[in-house]
């Protein structure tokens, strides 16, 4: 099943959403699905997986974001112009629970490599159903980590 939308209903910061999906050996797969996020960036799930673990419904997969207009991210995060370091791609694993609304990020990558303080920081890092929608956590989180990766 695939799906095309240009909008996202009541979220105007996502766009162009391609949904690609297939089930396979009892499994759904969404490899390959993309979604731009403000004209800034375009987000491609890949190695995805929706499954079950213990009764509750995961969606674990890997992330490639490629970033074509950082300056509009660091604009809207209000990233300190110290840490507004050009950022081309960030790659990373994730788990979502869909039950408890949790997602768990792992394994960043940023421009093809491994920052051991990003991760530091990232590995204490859930976003729960609420974090989620704050934008001043999300925000806040993201500038930490640009901190960390600035140097």
């Amino acid at each position: 099943l695939n799906i095309n939308a240009n909008k996202i209903k009541n979220n105007r910061n996502f766009i162009n959403l391609f949904l690609k999906s297939k089930i396979q050996d009892g499994q759904i797969d969404i490899d390959d699905t993309e979604i731009e996020w403000k004209d800034n960036s375009i987000i491609k799930l890949t190695d995805t997986l929706i499954s079950t673990k213990d009764g509750k419904l995961f969606l674990d997969g890997k992330s490639n974001v490629n970033i074509t207009d950082y300056n509009n991210i660091y604009k809207f995060l209000l990233t300190p112009k110290s840490y507004r370091k050009q950022i081309k791609t960030i790659d990373f694993n994730f788990s979502y629970g869909f039950d408890d609304k949790v997602i768990i990020l792992n394994d960043i990558m940023i421009d093809g490599k491994y920052d051991k303080k990003v991760n530091k920081k990232l590995n204490n890092i859930y976003f729960r159903g609420s974090d989620m929608k704050n934008k001043i956590f999300f925000k806040n989180m993201t500038n930490d980590l640009l901190k960390a990766y600035s140097g």
